[in-house]
This record gives structure tokens, C-alpha cells and sequence, in this order.
């Protein structure tokens, strides 16, 4: 399996220098471009100055399956970024993301 999946990186990458193309190495972003809201998701942002701070946002009414639980919960989508940057920090980490404890209408 693993030498089909060179075999199928290698001729793409050939026919891509064959058509002028360019491989997708070429086209990555630098590392030190921002993290968007797209990028890492589930995974906290690195601050170095230790001010880590979660939020929620799209809070949602009470369900009674609220995300991978079988509980009562309110469906929100959780973000992090780091409080000194946070329009450059600001970090997808679950759409899914429950609230607990909470009662039905």
C-alpha cells in the first residue's frame, strides 16, 4: 500500500513540473504567518506570555443530546486565542462543543 501511495506522490508531482505546475510544498504559507480560525483546529494556540483564554460563542437552547454525550446540554462552537493578541491568536478548537447542565423548555 505504502509503495502506491509514492508511486501515485511521485507522478504527481512529475506531471506537475511536465504542465509548468508548481508542487504544493511551493505554495505553503511561512510559519510565521497568523494562525487563522481555519488552522489547528482543537489545538490551543502557543502564548508566550501565558495568557491562554477560552471562549464561547453561537450558544445554543438546552437539547437533550447535546454534542458526542447523551446528556442535557447547549450546543456552542469554543475558541482560544491569547488575551495580548487575540485577533491574530483566535483558534477554532470544537464546533461541537456542550454546555452542560441545563434544563428543557
Amino acid at each position: 500500500m505504502s509503495r502506491l501511495a509514492i508511486a501515485v506522490t511521485t507522478f504527481s508531482s512529475l506531471s506537475l513540473a511536465a504542465c509548468g505546475g508548481v508542487e504544493a510544498a511551493a505554495d505553503a504559507p511561512d510559519s510565521t504567518a497568523p494562525v487563522s480560525v481555519e488552522q489547528g483546529i482543537g489545538i490551543p494556540p502557543n502564548c508566550p506570555n501565558n495568557d491562554l483564554v477560552y471562549w464561547l460563542e453561537n450558544v445554543q437552547a438546552c437539547v437533550s443530546k447535546c454534542g458526542t454525550t447523551r446528556k442535557n446540554g447547549q450546543p456552542a462552537t469554543l475558541y482560544a486565542g491569547c488575551q495580548s493578541n487575540l485577533t491574530q491568536t483566535r483558534t477554532l478548537i470544537d464546533v461541537r462543543y456542550c454546555v452542560p447542565d441545563c434544563e428543557l423548555a
